[in-house]
């Protein structure tokens, strides 16, 4: 089954239902994506940015940023280098320290526990 689920993409084997669950809180992220998503494109709308060019540069953007995480996801490090690659100084890493004073990880964080223990059975 792995083999033929790596040539559709790629997949995870799992050791049990814990790692299964586990790696499945990942997926409960997307409506977060696209929250954030909605809100850059809100966000872009209230300073004149027409909703249909917000739309599209927002979508178009994510999917960049995306593509670039995926090239070497089996790396480990992968998203360290992504974030290191960022120019000292610059906007992305201005924003990205905005972040995490805000503890916006955090609350990311919580939000998965929260996931985890939902699939575990111990909330609703």
């Amino acid at each position: 089954v792995k083999s033929m689920l790596d040539a559709l993409g790629g997949c995870v084997e799992c050791a049990d239902d814990d790692s299964m669950n586990t790696l499945m809180v990942t997926t409960a992220m997307m409506g977060p994506v696209y929250g954030v998503m909605r809100n850059n494109r809100e966000w872009l709308v209230k300073q004149g940015v027409s909703p249909e060019d917000a739309s599209y540069f927002v979508g178009r953007s994510y999917l960049s940023m995306v593509q670039d995480a995926e090239r070497d996801c089996r790396n480990p490090k992968c998203f360290d280098a992504l974030i290191e690659e960022q120019t000292p100084g610059g906007l992305n890493e201005q924003s990205l320290g905005n972040l995490k004073k805000q503890d916006t990880f955090g609350s990311y964080d919580r939000a998965m526990d929260a996931v985890l223990s939902r699939l575990q059975g111990k909330s609703d």
